[in-house]
Protein backbone atom coordinates (compact mmCIF):
# COMPACT_ATOMS: atom_id res chain seq x y z
CA UNK A 1 0.00 0.00 0.00
CA UNK A 2 2.92 2.17 0.73
CA UNK A 3 3.88 1.87 -2.95
CA UNK A 4 0.74 3.75 -4.33
CA UNK A 5 1.73 7.12 -2.27
CA UNK A 6 3.77 9.86 -3.60
CA UNK A 7 4.63 13.02 -2.31
CA UNK A 8 3.21 16.57 -2.94
CA UNK A 9 4.38 19.31 -2.00
CA UNK A 10 2.31 22.61 -2.13
CA UNK A 11 3.36 26.03 -2.43
CA UNK A 12 1.97 29.54 -2.53
CA UNK A 13 4.88 31.69 -2.32
CA UNK A 14 5.66 34.47 -4.93
CA UNK A 15 9.68 35.73 -5.45
CA UNK A 16 10.39 38.91 -7.38
CA UNK A 17 13.86 38.31 -8.48
CA UNK A 18 15.81 40.31 -11.41
CA UNK A 19 16.35 38.83 -14.79
CA UNK A 20 19.99 39.32 -14.41
CA UNK A 21 20.27 37.43 -11.16
CA UNK A 22 19.00 34.30 -13.38
CA UNK A 23 20.21 34.59 -16.57
CA UNK A 24 24.12 35.19 -17.13
CA UNK A 25 25.20 37.94 -19.47
CA UNK A 26 26.66 35.16 -22.41
CA UNK A 27 25.12 34.31 -25.46
CA UNK A 28 22.70 36.52 -27.24
CA UNK A 29 23.17 39.24 -24.90
CA UNK A 30 26.07 39.66 -24.94
CA UNK A 31 28.02 41.68 -27.33
CA UNK A 32 30.70 39.31 -29.36
CA UNK A 33 32.46 40.46 -33.15
CA UNK A 34 29.66 38.06 -34.73
CA UNK A 35 27.24 39.46 -32.93
CA UNK A 36 27.91 43.18 -33.63
CA UNK A 37 28.74 42.32 -37.49
CA UNK A 38 25.66 40.87 -37.98
CA UNK A 39 23.95 44.08 -36.80
CA UNK A 40 25.92 46.29 -38.77
CA UNK A 41 25.31 44.10 -42.03
CA UNK A 42 21.66 44.46 -41.16
CA UNK A 43 21.91 48.06 -40.76
CA UNK A 44 23.74 49.17 -43.50
CA UNK A 45 21.94 46.65 -45.88
CA UNK A 46 25.57 45.72 -47.00
CA UNK A 47 24.34 42.84 -48.89
CA UNK A 48 21.40 43.99 -50.61
CA UNK A 49 24.12 46.59 -51.56
CA UNK A 50 26.38 44.12 -53.02
CA UNK A 51 24.11 42.07 -54.77
CA UNK A 52 22.42 45.67 -56.32
CA UNK A 53 26.24 46.49 -57.71
CA UNK A 54 26.72 42.83 -58.73
CA UNK A 55 23.46 43.44 -60.76
CA UNK A 56 24.31 46.99 -61.81
CA UNK A 57 27.95 44.92 -63.04
CA UNK A 58 25.31 42.31 -65.14
CA UNK A 59 23.50 44.90 -67.00
CA UNK A 60 26.34 47.13 -68.00
CA UNK A 61 28.49 44.22 -69.70
CA UNK A 62 25.27 42.38 -71.02
CA UNK A 63 23.97 45.43 -72.29
CA UNK A 64 27.45 47.03 -73.84
CA UNK A 65 27.67 43.33 -75.28
CA UNK A 66 24.12 43.33 -76.89
CA UNK A 67 24.95 47.09 -78.39
CA UNK A 68 27.86 45.78 -80.44
CA UNK A 69 26.33 42.68 -81.78
CA UNK A 70 26.07 43.78 -85.68
CA UNK A 71 22.78 41.25 -86.23
CA UNK A 72 21.09 40.59 -82.93
CA UNK A 73 18.49 37.63 -82.85
CA UNK A 74 15.82 37.06 -80.64
CA UNK A 75 17.27 34.64 -78.13
CA UNK A 76 19.66 37.12 -77.59
CA UNK A 77 17.68 39.94 -77.58
CA UNK A 78 15.31 37.76 -74.93
CA UNK A 79 18.36 36.93 -73.48
CA UNK A 80 18.72 41.03 -72.50
CA UNK A 81 15.04 41.57 -71.93
CA UNK A 82 15.13 39.18 -69.16
CA UNK A 83 18.55 40.74 -67.35
CA UNK A 84 16.61 44.11 -67.87
CA UNK A 85 13.39 43.16 -66.34
CA UNK A 86 15.39 40.98 -63.31
CA UNK A 87 15.97 44.72 -62.27
CA UNK A 88 12.69 45.30 -61.81
CA UNK A 89 12.45 42.76 -59.28
CA UNK A 90 15.68 43.20 -57.74
CA UNK A 91 15.08 46.85 -56.70
CA UNK A 92 11.71 46.21 -55.72
CA UNK A 93 13.05 43.56 -53.23
CA UNK A 94 16.03 46.40 -52.07
CA UNK A 95 13.44 48.86 -51.85
CA UNK A 96 10.51 47.55 -50.36
CA UNK A 97 12.76 45.74 -47.23
CA UNK A 98 13.38 48.67 -44.64
CA UNK A 99 16.70 48.53 -43.05
CA UNK A 100 16.66 47.30 -38.99
CA UNK A 101 16.13 48.99 -36.49
CA UNK A 102 18.01 48.85 -32.69
CA UNK A 103 15.69 48.00 -29.91
CA UNK A 104 15.88 51.52 -27.72
CA UNK A 105 16.96 49.63 -24.34
CA UNK A 106 20.13 48.39 -26.76
CA UNK A 107 22.98 50.81 -28.53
Amino acid sequence: MSDDLIKVKKTTEEYEVSKSELIPDTGDDAPTWYNKTAGLLDKFRIIPRLVMLAYIFAFYSSVTWFMQLTDPTNAQAMFISTIVGAGAAFFGLYVGKPGATLPKNKK
